[in-house]
């Protein structure tokens, strides 16, 4: 993946990532509203030496009190500190949990002690560092040597009693929120990138390059479920939709200019990537130049043409094949003149066997010698052999995929079964794209006085 890749990708899940980082920020305010505040206060104590008369006493005095702070550090959490601060203040506690709540710090070079106690309510947090400081000053004498007249030698005075806190140092709501919001964004970006590299969908031009290197013909827009590429051509005629049809149909005449390739089937790799709407929308586009289209439904086990287009679904492709009429007689006029639609007709029990015959051979050799264009509709490649039948009558296969629903593992598994019939692969579409571009030469609104539904024409 290139840098514009990942770009790509965070672009397409940015609301993902916003829903996440919101996620992320409301889930850590309202942690920070369930959690008990938590109040700290300090107090802090001074060791000095008791005498020193002259400059050599001062000096011996300072070294032997600094090598004593650190030892005083540990009598602040000691039973014999605590257990009379508790007694003192009534506290319901031992003096193990009450050490819990306590942490000292002497300051670099100094003979500073710092209580800091923690407490649900910082009244209390106070009094017990300060209750701590005095039961210290008196553990210490206890503790320390005595001078020659019977003094101690160290005492500990407090230089900074411990003030009633106003602002709690638990829960930092402000800080709670800014990392939950950092966690969101980071488990959205992380999300966006292991779905572009875990992709196994087909979802842009750029996705469909690196399945394979098959020709992008034209990307189709994504259209409504109930409207078929046909009837928004119809309906839209300056629309995007038609406008990429456009493109599709231009972009045949330049696949292999030395060849014409008049007899184009339409395949898949399987159901519901909108191959049927496609071929029947190339047909209607290919007609638009006043050219002659025949358009063949060949799917003769899931046809759909006649529900599309409401045109006559008992005679078609099947009635020809099996001799009860001629070619001629089943097509029907449909969408604008010179296009002919042969519909599927009656679903027959054996569609593969009628497909393989020689029957369809002749109708396709017929129809070359009446029609600039025949386009062939045929099932899905992966579900049955239908296409790979097929294609030896045709100059070229026209590969239908669908975005975000055609697996690029489908595609290389479909055309490698249709590079063996030797037929051509002509070219992709990209169906169903999302978020298709606007433009102000595209006109996404039907026309006046052509409604979306057909009307059905009888067979000739």
């Amino acid at each position: 993946m290139t840098l514009q890749d990942y770009f790509q990708s965070l672009r397409s899940h940015w609301i993902v990532i916003v829903v996440l980082m919101v996620l992320g920020a409301g889930s850590a305010y309202g942690y920070s509203q369930f959690i008990d505040p938590e109040y700290r206060a300090e107090s802090q104590v001074i060791v000095i030496p008791t005498r020193g008369e002259n400059t050599s006493e001062l000096v011996q005095g300072s070294n032997y009190v600094q090598s004593l702070v650190q030892t005083y550090t540990l009598l602040v959490k000691s039973p014999t500190v605590l257990d009379p601060v508790i007694d003192d203040l009534g506290l319901d506690e031992t003096a193990n949990r009450l050490a819990r709540r306590v942490d000292v710090n002497v300051p670099l070079n100094t003979v500073v002690i710092e209580i800091g106690v923690t407490d649900a309510s910082g009244e209390s947090a106070a009094e017990t560092a300060n209750a701590i400081a005095q039961e210290l000053a008196t553990a210490v004498e206890g503790v320390s040597p005595v001078s020659a007249d019977g003094e101690p030698a160290v005492r500990v005075d407090t230089i900074s009693a411990a003030r009633t806190p106003t602002v709690p140092i638990s829960p930092n709501t402000r800080l709670n929120v800014m990392v939950g919001a950092v966690a969101g964004i980071a488990l959205g970006v992380v999300f966006a990138l292991l779905r572009r590299l875990l992709a196994t969908r087909i979802t842009t031009a750029r996705t469909l390059s690196d399945a394979t290197e098959v020709a992008l013909l034209g990307e189709i827009p994504e259209a409504s479920d109930t409207h078929t590429i046909a009837r928004i051509i119809r309906s839209q005629p300056d629309g995007r939709v038609a406008e990429a049809m456009r493109q599709v149909a231009a972009s045949l005449k330049f696949v292999d200019v030395d060849k014409n390739r008049r007899v184009i089937l339409v395949t898949s790799c399987s159901a519901q990537e909108g191959k049927s709407s496609v071929s029947l929308g190339l047909a209607l586009t290919l007609a638009e130049g006043g050219r002659s289209v025949l358009f063949i439904e060949a799917d003769l086990r899931r046809p759909s043409t006649a529900r599309y287009t409401q045109l006559e679904g008992s005679i078609g492709l099947t009635t020809v094949l099996i001799g009860d009429v001629e070619l001629a007689d089943a097509v029907q006029r449909w969408g604008r003149p010179g296009l002919d639609i042969l519909t599927a007709g009656a679903q027959p029990p054996n569609p593969g066997q009628l497909l393989s015959s020689g029957g369809l051979h002749r109708i396709v050799d017929e129809a070359r010698d009446s029609y600039d264009y025949v386009i062939i509709d045929t099932a899905p490649v992966l579900s049955v052999s239908d296409a790979l039948w097929l294609s030896t009558m045709a100059d070229g296969t026209l590969f239908v995929v669908r975005s975000n629903r055609t697996k690029a593992a489908d595609l290389t598994r479909a055309l490698g079964s249709l590079e063996s019939t030797r037929t051509p692969v002509l070219g992709i579409v990209l169906n169903g794209v999302r978020g298709a571009a606007k433009s102000p030469y595209y006109t996404d609104e039907p026309r006046r006085g052509v409604r979306p539904r057909l009307a059905a024409r009888a067979p000739r």
